[in-house]
């Protein structure tokens, strides 16, 4: 991005002027990462084949805990070690496609063993984040001590989890001495020898006892999301909290002279370079800065913003960094933050604290938790270190919804078809409630069946308060459980309906028939009456009735997902889409909103794509004027802002003015694009010259060039907020 490249140094409180410019060795990593993410991801043959190993081993009657434990222990103790020149943060296991005939024989066999083995449930194991405080504080020996201990006092009940946890744990602690040994083998064997030996000490040191330094705790941190990724199906393990729960280390550092500013945001840089080693395209990793603490202050320090520094300083897709804003936030980090945004990097997201924290005490989340919830990857809330929370379970089509209900009146005889328009979002809504309910169901059964044939041993190591209670993470040991789910395409049912009420139960221009028979036929033929619908009021206009009526729906579709239960939870609504809104409007025929068949539906909870006519402050009144405080499934407002927004402090202003008026309103997450359509177009004729153009999607971050051509058109049409 030509805008980042010019940025060569920030300016941070208590800081003052840091170099973005990475040394050569961590420059070479960087390229390595974004040359890797060039091809498809590759996999570990590793850990199928010691699966396939574990199963085949597996005792009659073996307690099911144990052969998850088993098999945790198993895949970490054969999961390959790569190591690279010059990376200080070490760990990453070796993804490669298989290597020849024969070892794909073998693979095909494994896989055959594992058709055995009874089928896992479903559900998100995923998205993860661990318990990063208790892990730095007790250390991986001090937490076997621990399961250990918590057995002995034990009865026969918990016997098994117990003996699950440490099978488990030895197999992480296998794992740290392999990667310990490897660099061992590294220092014999290049020109560094000092550094490879210090971080096999380190590492070795990590196996037994709790970090005591910065770069010890961010080691540690790197190899539990190893070990929970690769070793125990936890995919999508985050960061987090990474401000807060590395803080204590980073003051004793520079306190001590074993750390500088410019030292820490090095090893950040290089951990986030790892985890683009590690994620495939399309996914999505997330630490989150800011906010306050559970008596309300602010918690703000250097971390927070060498945290943001470090990915400016990649430049990379990975991870994702939130800010969580609140009305005390300081004002220069805000002004940080719009800076940043205005590089191109797509980062910060701004994520409202108060609001969200709101919402987690309302389903009972105590206060010093709820300070600590992170955004699972995208903008999904989860209790850090402390839940079981399953997400986007499932995408709900809205717009795909509405057609059925369209199709089928369309087939009544006329004294039977919706004879007003409250009739017909009447049907609408009772679509949705059976469709909602329908899900909660299956869910509810998954969420039985994870109990008996899910299980994750390793996992219950690190959440909070599985060893306390003695039950696994899927046995209802974490402290918070419930499910969260997404609605998409929102603005597409509003913008539709109100196009329905003007045309055929105001003007009477057309039949819902004709109305069916149009959008059967994908408007051909009918421009007219298609741009007679572009010229109705539209959501995200700050217009009264479509505002009114979108209120109306996701006050409805919260309260219908609220009224069903998922374990002993009710379930969570959400409103963001992640791709979703692509892939399922890819799926959709066209839509009275004039939306033609297969184009992405509505990207978020604002406007759909180009309609906003009236700017972006109108953009987010209209998203704001329902209440996000319920939505912890997500809910995401996109915006795109021309680069010279920000070329002026007056602009800037302009623009940050923008974010707080909608989260100063109740708005749950913002994120922006800053780059021109003219740049967007440039780079579908030559993407090899525009390989690390970044772009906000709805959720997440991707590169441009590695969207689909629809997914690119549907980036594209999105307003542009320009000057003046």
């Amino acid at each position: 991005m030509e805008a980042r490249k010019r940025l060569q140094q920030v300016s941070i409180p208590g800081v003052g002027a840091l170099s973005l410019v990475l040394p050569a060795e961590i420059k070479r990593l960087r390229n390595v990462a974004r040359a890797r993410q060039q091809g498809a991801p590759a996999g570990c043959p590793e850990i199928v084949l010691s699966d396939a190993q574990a199963w085949a081993d597996r005792p009659e009657g073996e307690e099911w805990l144990i052969w998850r434990a088993r098999m945790t222990a198993e895949r970490l103790r054969s999961l390959p070690v790569e190591l690279e020149p010059g990376e200080r943060v070490v760990g990453r296991p070796r993804l490669r496609e298989p290597a020849d005939d024969a070892e794909r024989a073998c693979l095909e066999e494994a896989r055959r063993i594992l058709q055995d083995v009874p089928p896992y449930p479903g559900g998100d194991a995923g998205h993860f984040h661990p318990d990063y405080e208790t892990a730095f504080a007790l250390g991986l020996g001090g937490l076997r001590r621990r399961i250990v201990g918590l057995a002995g006092a034990s009865g026969p009940s918990t016997e098994a989890f117990y003996e699950a946890c440490r099978i488990a744990l030895d197999g992480m602690i296998a794992y740290v001495e392999r990667v310990a040994e490897a660099c061992d083998r590294e220092a014999r064997g290049t020109e560094a020898p000092a550094h490879w030996r210090a971080m096999g000490r380190m590492c070795r040191r990590l196996a037994a006892a709790p970090p005591e330094t910065f770069h010890e705790a961010l080691q540690l941190m790197f190899l539990i999301q190893i070990a929970l990724w690769f070793g125990s199906g936890q995919g999508l393990t985050s960061p987090g909290r990474m401000d807060q729960t590395l803080w204590r280390f980073y003051c004793s550092d520079i306190a001590a002279g074993r750390l500088t500013p410019r030292g820490a945001l090095e090893l950040i840089v290089c951990l986030y370079i790892q985890m683009n080693r590690i994620l495939w395209p399309g996914s999505a990793v997330a630490v989150m800065v800011g906010g306050r603490n559970a008596q309300g202050r602010d918690r703000t320090n250097e971390l927070t913003y060498l945290c943001l520094a470090a990915r400016m300083a990649t430049g990379l897709v990975y991870p994702t960094v939130g800010l969580a804003w609140h009305r005390e936030a300081p004002s220069e980090l805000m002004d940080f933050a719009v800076s940043m945004v205005g590089t191109g990097v797509g980062d910060p997201a701004f994520f409202n604290d108060e609001l969200i924290v709101s919402g987690l005490m309302d389903h009972d989340v105590a206060v010093e938790d709820a300070c600590d919830y992170v955004n699972s990857t995208c903008v999904e809330i989860k209790v850090a270190g402390k839940s079981n929370i399953w997400v986007t379970a499932p995408y709900f089509n809205l717009a795909g919804w509405l057609l059925d209900v369209i199709q089928q009146a369309a087939r009544e005889p006329e004294g039977v078809c919706p004879r007003c328009f409250r009739d017909l979002v009447r049907r609408f809504k009772r679509r949705a409630a059976a469709e909602v309910a329908a899900a909660a169901r299956r869910l509810d059964d998954i969420w039985c069946a994870r109990a008996e044939r899910g299980c994750f041993p390793l996992a219950s190591c690190f959440v909070r308060d599985c060893l306390e209670r003695g039950r696994d993470f899927d046995r209802g040991g974490a402290r918070y459980n419930w499910v969260e789910n997404s609605f998409v395409g929102l603005a597409n049912v509003v913008d539709g309906l109100i196009a329905i009420r003007h045309l055929v139960y105001v003007r009477g221009e057309l039949t819902l028939r004709q109305m069916w028979q149009m959008l059967r036929d994908d408007f051909s033929g009918a421009e007219g009456i298609r741009r007679r619908i572009a010229s109705l009021p539209r959501y995200g206009n700050d217009e009264e009735e479509p505002d009114a009526l979108a209120l109306e729906l996701a006050e409805f579709l919260i309260a219908t997902t609220e009224s069903n239960t998922v374990g002993a939870h009710r379930y969570v609504p959400g409103f963001f889409c992640w791709i979703q809104h692509e892939r399922l409007g890819e799926q959709t025929g066209a839509t009275p909103d004039g939306r033609r068949a297969g184009w992405p539906l509505a990207d978020g909870a604002g406007a759909a794509q180009g309609r906003e006519s009236r700017g972006p402050t109108a953009a987010v009144l209209s998203t704001t004027k329902w209440c996000h405080r319920a939505v912890l499934g997500g809910l995401v407002h996109n915006t795109r802002f021309d680069a010279k927004m920000f070329s002026r402090a007056s602009d800037r202003r302009a623009v940050r003015s923008v974010i707080e008026t909608y989260l100063s309103r109740g708005g749950f997450e913002m994120q922006i694009n800053v780059v021109s359509t003219d740049q967007l177009r440039r780079a579908q004729v030559h993407p090899e010259q525009h390989r690390d153009l970044l772009v906000r999607v709805a959720g997440y971050s991707d590169y441009f060039v590695h969207l689909n051509r629809n997914m690119q058109e549907e980036i594209i049409a999105r307003t542009e907020f320009e000057t003046g």
